[in-house]
């Protein structure tokens, strides 16, 4: 879900990137868990726009802040750890949730956050884990493939 913008390219605009992955999600998720059977139309077709709307938001307050914090340099848990803490503090002073809500969702967040991060830190040492050579095996097709 989050991707390493090249320099050149702002925070803001890797973020709607995640603003749109966001919202697909959470209408796939609001279509496939609507409302109840027993209630209109209307709630049927209104389903999916609050959880878009969520998870969208989300996406992009968490991306932008780990973009603008990982440009200022601090590493990979903390980045993740703040810019989760950050969006669900905005998300939830927005809705005007309870303190107590506030509190969990800043933690809830930052733990989903953190965790995302993690599978994003993952895939990226495994891409350079492939095409870094470790060994003279690895060297040899290090040189192959022209690197």
């Amino acid at each position: 879900m989050w991707t390493k913008p090249p320099p050149e390219v702002s925070c803001v605009s890797s973020s709607v990137e995640s603003f749109y992955r966001g919202a697909v999600a959470g209408g796939v998720f609001g279509l496939v868990f609507g409302p109840e059977t027993g209630m209109g139309l209307m709630a049927h077709l209104m389903a999916p726009f609050r959880p878009a709307l969520l998870a969208g938001s989300w996406c992009l307050l968490t991306s932008f802040s780990s973009c603008a914090l990982s440009r200022d340099g601090l590493p990979f848990p903390w980045n993740g750890a703040v810019s989760g803490l950050f969006s669900g503090a905005v998300i939830s002073l927005v809705s005007r949730w309870p303190r107590e809500s506030t509190a969990w969702t800043m933690a809830g967040s930052s733990i989903l956050s953190v965790l995302s991060h993690y599978a994003t830190e993952g895939q990226n040492v495994k891409a350079t884990r492939i095409f870094t050579p470790k060994s003279i095996d690895d060297s040899e097709r290090a040189q192959e493939l022209g690197q």
